[in-house]
């Protein structure tokens, strides 16, 4: 299974640059305790990792799988852009990461800048944008790693004329990644629906393990406002559960859809939290989720725990366009009347 690995800075961000060495943790097949191997990444894929050490002229290769951690360095400017997407100034961020992806000489770091500049692009509603990046990531190293950061349609959305355009240039094309990201896109479209369903059926059987499942995992969306029974919901579940981590999100919230959909409030509003504590990769879904299970709960008159969730998302999500609702919506709660009316449980 892909192991999604933890880049770290080194060296408290003293070492310039050039003038660093990389530490790969590794856990060799069947080992109970990982090694360290020092030198110089030369490249980091979804399938294997290049490390040449000191007075070697060709690198050692190591599966990505066995990878436990590299800790290597940042520029300033990348450091910067980071932080400054962690305290929300998302304009900002992006313009650091895109001067530390031109800065940048290593390929493979070059990739984790592009899959945060994904993660600003779909911050403010680019997904055009989104796409793009990602692909260009996906066309360099198809075996990839940042398959979390893929701006897939998991819930209803609105398209832009750009966006629909794009769409239907990349669903004729013979790259898989591609025509998922299209697919998921155009799936329920009135026009391109089918063409889009074809795709996916095409896809959910190809040989790309992840490509494969993320596809059936999008084909639930057409199940959605149909009959669903327990059964199939429990399907959904282990499927989920076979996913690595980092891409479950939007198969969770689908089941959770699926349960609302089946009145199962309780169990959908547990199923939606799982985003925003352990499946936290796909930000805007994860907001949305949140405003979901707070509506909810206030529906359902906890009120106090539906105000919690809005504060989180008004707190933490100021980008999200689920920002003014969730706003608006605590202050309802937050009345006198309303809450003298509902705090019972």
């Amino acid at each position: 299974m892909i192991r999604w690995l933890a880049i770290v800075l080194g060296w408290c961000g003293l070492v310039s640059v050039g003038e660093s060495q990389d530490r790969v943790m590794i856990l060799p097949d069947g080992a109970v305790d990982p090694v360290v191997v020092v030198g110089m990444v030369e490249d980091f894929t979804g399938e294997v990792l290049l490390i040449k050490r000191m007075a070697q002229t060709v690198p050692d290769r190591y599966p990505a799988s066995n990878v436990q951690m590299v800790q290597t360095w940042r520029s300033p400017i990348h450091e910067q852009g980071l932080k400054e997407f962690e305290a929300g100034e998302n304009a900002q961020a992006e313009l650091s990461l895109q001067k530390a992806l031109q800065d940048e000489p290593r390929d493979w770091m070059k990739r984790e800048i592009l899959a945060q500049l994904i993660r600003c692009a779909i911050r403010r509603g680019d997904w055009s944008l989104a796409g793009t990046l990602f692909l260009k990531i996906t066309r360099e190293d198809p075996t990839t790693q940042f398959w979390n950061v893929a701006p897939l349609q998991w819930a209803p959305q609105s398209m832009g004329d750009s966006q629909k355009t794009l769409a239907r240039t990349w669903i004729k094309e013979a790259d898989s990644p591609t025509r998922l990201l299209a697919a998921s896109w155009l799936l329920l479209d009135p026009v391109y629906g089918e063409t889009a369903q074809k795709q996916m059926d095409d896809l959910a059987r190809g040989a790309n393990r992840i490509i494969a499942q993320l596809a059936r995992s999008q084909q639930w969306r057409m199940r959605l406002g149909q009959e669903i029974s327990e059964l199939e919901i429990q399907k959904w579940q282990r499927d989920v559960r076979r996913l690595p981590r980092s891409l479950r999100a939007g198969p969770q919230y689908l089941v959770a859809r699926g349960q609302l959909q089946r009145n199962e409030q309780r169990a959908a509003v547990s199923e939606l939290l799982w985003l925003s504590t352990v499946y936290t990769d796909h930000e805007e879904l994860t907001a949305r989720a949140l405003v979901e299970a707070a509506s909810v709960l206030g529906k359902s008159g906890q009120t106090s725990d539906a105000i919690t969730l809005y504060t989180v998302i008004i707190e933490k999500y100021a980008w999200s366009p689920w920002f003014s609702e969730a706003h608006a919506a605590r202050s309802v709660l937050s009345s006198p009347v309303d809450s003298g009316e509902n705090t019972k449980r």
